[in-house]
């Protein structure tokens, strides 16, 4: 062989090696990353958010759904609920002794979460990760800021913006003037109106049913100008006291300490008779 085969050969050997090496050589270790605790979201039933100077906000599941139990009684917002129960499937690469817990801001913490009796007090913000240091059980886990900015500051913060539950459909709205009711499977208009067909009245009816306010704010002294009664498909009863209707209107049930705060435009159509809004 040539001694230009030769180098060849020798080139060829030396891709080939390499080539083998990178693809036997053993994979690199994953990141390890500590869990903050074994708790399962879907499973959890009871949260409690405390901070210094400020009443527990206490929440509990109910069925499938979440309520605000303490300071007030009202519907929790389902995705704001979700956000707090992040914590428990959190994880980071990133644990530290507990010994020294003033370093971290543990010492008199900004806030705790107490999962189904687990607790998760909340520290400082690292000025150089930008991560928050949480304790859990015996140990410091440093996690996204994330977690801790999902703690709401009052109860109000976690109420619900729908004006009905998920399991609450209305069977009967009856305003001052008019009443839209659903019997033996048909909706009605009393009075009647022979313009109207079944589209229009349950299109009216879902108006009510999937109204979302603007915000949500607890219960003002202001007196109530109008009442709606509430009938509903689970045989349960409320009235909705109009508190304005203008510039806003702003709405408050009868068995809650909250007003919804709604848009001009869907003011419009909730309080006139179906139909009377596209004319």
């Amino acid at each position: 062989m040539s001694r230009a085969g030769w180098l060849n050969a020798l080139l060829a050997a030396i891709v080939f090696a390499l080539g083998a090496f990178f693809y036997f050589r053993p994979a690199p270790d994953a990141a390890v990353e500590y869990p903050l605790s074994a708790l399962k979201p879907q499973v959890i039933t009871s949260l409690r958010i405390e901070r210094a100077g400020a009443a527990p906000i206490q929440l509990d599941r109910k069925q499938n759904a979440w309520f605000i139990s303490a300071p007030l009684a009202a519907r929790a917002d389902a995705s704001r609920v979700q956000q707090l129960l992040a914590i428990a499937e959190a994880r980071t690469a990133h644990r530290l002794p507990a010994a020294d817990r003033g370093r971290f801001g543990l010492e008199r913490p900004e806030a705790r979460i107490i999962v189904d009796g687990q607790a998760f007090s909340f520290g400082m913000v690292s000025d150089i990760t930008r991560e928050q240091y949480v304790l859990s059980g015996d140990t410091v886990y440093a996690v996204h800021p994330r977690y801790g900015a999902a703690l709401p500051l009052s109860a109000v913060q976690m109420a619900s913006r729908q004006l009905f539950g998920a399991d609450e459909s209305p069977v009967r709205v009856a305003l001052r003037d008019f009443a839209v009711e659903q019997r033996d499977g048909k909706w009605t208009l009393a009075p009647s109106s022979e313009d109207l067909g079944q589209e229009d009245l349950i299109r009216w009816v879902d108006e009510w049913r999937l109204a979302s306010a603007l915000s949500v704010e607890s219960r003002s002294a202001a007196k109530t100008r109008d009442e709606i009664k509430i009938q509903l498909k689970n045989g349960g009863e409320f009235t909705v006291g109009v508190i304005s209707r203008e510039p806003e209107l702003v709405l408050a049930r009868s068995d809650e300490k909250l007003q919804y705060r709604f848009g001009a435009e869907l003011a419009k159509r909730l309080l006139s008779p179906p139909g009377a809004s596209n004319k």
